[in-house]
């Protein structure tokens, strides 16, 4: 290497080193700039995430902090947003609790806030739980909504979107990987769901305490339980208007679902009626094959308990969501005498006794059943069944066989009898002959 490429080098490195003291001088005159111009309340907010500045804060937590974010100017909260969106390690954002009235004008606050936070590919989880948040406000941040690729969860109770912005917030997450939506008295009194627009992979929504979701809602939410594809696992509608028509409907949304495992409807207008509704969805008693087609994904659905009847109604449709497959439901209720006996009545079903029940049985299979009887009910159940399955039991030996082998039995039997009379008549015979011959003896003598 000559002396001008080691001069070329030098000059290089130099070149390299002012551009780096360049770059660093105008960060600092940007920041010193930024810092004339934001407030002394975004200041002290800034320095709880000192990360926030850094980009590497993973969660912001405002909640109770109502008086340093009353203080907050829109510019201060748009500032935010730029923040946060800037910040490419920022997971969780939750701002409010369940009572924020102390947090004024949050439809603008939230507006600024999404001015300035426009993307974000970290973002997993959001909650706003502040009561005065209304339509305005989350139109705001729908178009952020649109485009956070990885939301997970989005809480929004306690808030005042009412109908017209769930059916929006429905709308904008449609290509959104969320996966639960939490909408908890939000003052919602109908839901609509377009079946091209709605969020394809959510599998937990949170309706509860809106007073007004009744069998229309109920029919709207129908729409995600029927779909082949269906993806939700919870549903939860504590405290709203379902009746028993509401149950109605979702019951029959539930009979061919194979995604929900959870639904919470204590605290409804729901009677007996529409509990035996439930209960016949998850366990129909009816017949052995109704038993093998009710739904087997429920694992547990919530429901009041008033009443005695009630009660046991409840007991019985926990019972049979203890189940996983429709085979346990039949050996654990069908075959149980009492418990069939029990459900018929509930169900307002003609109750079949023993001997009928077991007479629909393939005799083929008998011998199967009885053994599953006796190893879950044990020996008195066992009793029973065998009483009332005996004549079917006989019903599977072959007649003609039967018969045939009792003839050759019987024919066997005589051929011996007539063998033992022949007997009996030679030797009474011999006897005959030798009397005979002492006769003559004497009379020639």
């Amino acid at each position: 290497m000559d002396s001008s490429d080691v001069e070329r080098m030098r000059l290089k490195k130099q070149q390299q080193k002012a551009r780096r003291k360049e770059k660093k001088a105008a960060k600092e005159r940007a920041a010193e700039e930024e810092a004339v111009h934001i407030s002394e309340a975004l200041r002290r907010l800034r320095m709880l995430w000192p990360g926030l500045t850094r980009r590497t804060l993973k969660a912001i937590r405002m909640e109770g902090m109502y008086s340093p974010i009353n203080d907050l100017t829109y510019g201060d909260w748009e500032q935010i947003g730029r923040d946060m969106a800037n910040c490419d390690e920022l997971e969780v954002v939750y701002l409010g609790s369940d009572d924020a009235r102390e947090l004024n004008d949050v439809d603008q606050k939230i507006s600024s806030l999404f001015q300035g936070w426009t993307r974000s590919n970290s973002i997993r989880n959001i909650s706003l739980r502040c009561s005065e948040l209304s339509t305005v406000g989350l139109q705001s941040m729908v178009p952020f909504l649109m485009n956070a690729n990885n939301l997970q969860r989005l809480d929004l109770s306690d808030t005042n979107i009412q109908s017209e912005g769930f059916n929006a917030l429905f709308r904008a997450l449609r290509d959104s990987p969320i996966a639960e939506l939490k909408c908890e008295n939000c003052g919602i009194e109908s839901i609509e769901v377009d079946a091209e627009r709605f969020p394809k992979q959510l599998s937990a929504l949170n309706l509860d305490q809106n007073n007004f979701i009744n069998a229309a809602g109920c029919h709207e939410i129908a729409k995600l339980l029927q779909r082949r594809d269906a993806t939700l696992s919870t549903l939860s509608l504590y405290n709203n208007d379902i009746d028993d028509g509401a149950v109605d409907i979702l019951a029959n949304s539930l009979q061919n679902n194979s995604s929900l495992c959870h639904l919470f409807l204590t605290y409804n207008g729901i009677s007996i009626e529409g509990m035996k509704l439930l209960l016949n969805l998850v366990n129909d008693i009816s017949s052995i094959k109704a038993t093998l087609q009710t739904n087997s994904t429920l694992h547990s659905i919530h429901v009041g308990r008033n009443g005695e009847e009630m009660e046991e109604v409840r007991e019985y449709i926990e019972f049979a969501c203890r189940f996983t497959s429709n085979r346990q439901k039949v050996i654990h209720t069908q075959l149980h005498s009492m418990r069939r006996a029990n459900l018929c009545r509930l169900q307002g079903i003609r109750e079949r006794f023993n001997a009928a029940f077991y007479g629909e049985f393939d005799p083929l299979h008998l011998p199967e059943i009885l053994a599953l009887v006796g190893q879950t009910h044990g020996l008195g159940e066992l009793h029973m069944a065998l009483r009332s399955s005996i004549a079917t039991l006989f019903s599977t030996v072959d007649r003609v066989t039967c018969l045939e082998q009792k003839i050759a039995y019987h024919e066997a039997r005589v051929a011996s009898l007539r063998a033992e009379v022949a007997i009996i008549k030679r030797a009474e015979g011999n006897v005959a002959e030798v009397r005979n011959d002492s006769l003559n003896k004497r009379r020639r003598i």
